[in-house]
């Protein structure tokens, strides 16, 4: 527990920077099927920002085949379920299929691994613009990290994780009206050129800290700290795209602290 407290002090100073505060929590299963496959279910909850409501709930289910002590792939579905606050209730469900592949090596007490996930999102909200959020979304997450094997019960770890938009909207405003104008509502706005979903993009950089505890056989803690830096191109259009709002659309960027606590059982 020591060793736990001395990495929540080391975080500490990452938290004079976080625009936004969140948590999530996970309960889990995990069987072995054959040799090297195992098959595993989740279920977690997270908080929304600034712990102002429930957020989500992600139900997972998982397969993965080891091919050799270097080497496991893996595939999976996930069903997100995001509570709306305004409603109090939960909005338009999304789903989610991945595929994986992580690459291992050991040297002593230390284990490198690198993690490669693609993933695509479906979004069922019928009320979608289309033009503004892409409903079939690609993404690609890249993590490098590292653990540490040296101890009894605990192993500490840190990673670094990249996640890449693939298939965000674009489009352009037309040369020859490249003019301001006013809606009604005195918003104003260029006339704009819908292209298609090819903007391609890096949009997080995810550093996690923390450690795995299995105080006895077949049960396993994850405590951890996740410290995002968002980076999203928002895009506001009117229902058919062709009108762009200019003092909604560019970059924002976040940078958001997570408190992550989960339980697997193992058999």
């Amino acid at each position: 527990m020591r060793k736990l407290a001395i990495i929540a002090l080391m975080l500490l100073p990452l938290s004079a920077w976080a625009q936004e505060f969140a948590a999530r929590s996970s309960v889990g299963a995990e069987t072995k099927l054959a040799k090297g496959l195992r098959l595993s279910a989740e279920e977690e909850v997270r908080a929304a920002d600034g712990f102002a409501s429930l957020g989500s709930l992600r139900t997972t289910v998982d397969l993965s085949y080891k091919i050799d002590k270097h080497f496991r792939v893996n595939g999976g579905f996930t069903l997100i379920n995001p509570y709306k606050q305004k409603l109090s209730g939960f909005g338009a469900y999304r789903d989610r299929v991945y595929v994986g592949a992580t690459a291992a090596i050991k040297t002593g007490d230390f284990q490198f691994y690198l993690k490669e996930r693609l993933q695509l999102t479906h979004r069922t909200d019928d009320s979608l613009n289309v033009y503004q959020t892409t409903r079939n979304a690609l993404a690609l997450k890249s993590r490098l990290g590292v653990k540490y094997k040296g101890l009894s019960g605990l192993e500490p770890f840190a990673y670094v994780e990249a996640r890449t938009a693939l298939n965000e909207p674009w489009g352009s405003i037309p040369e020859d009206d490249n003019t301001v104008h006013y809606s009604s509502a005195g918003k104003a706005y260029y006339t704009y050129d819908f292209s298609g979903y090819t903007n391609v993009y890096l949009n997080r950089i995810r550093l996690g800290l923390g450690t795995d505890w299995s105080p006895a056989k077949g049960h396993n803690f994850t405590f951890g700290v996740l410290a995002d830096y968002c980076s999203d191109y928002e895009i506001d259009t009117n229902k058919d795209g062709s009108k762009i709002f200019r003092d909604t659309t560019g970059w924002e960027n976040t940078f958001r602290l997570s408190l992550s606590i989960g339980y697997t059982y193992k058999f």
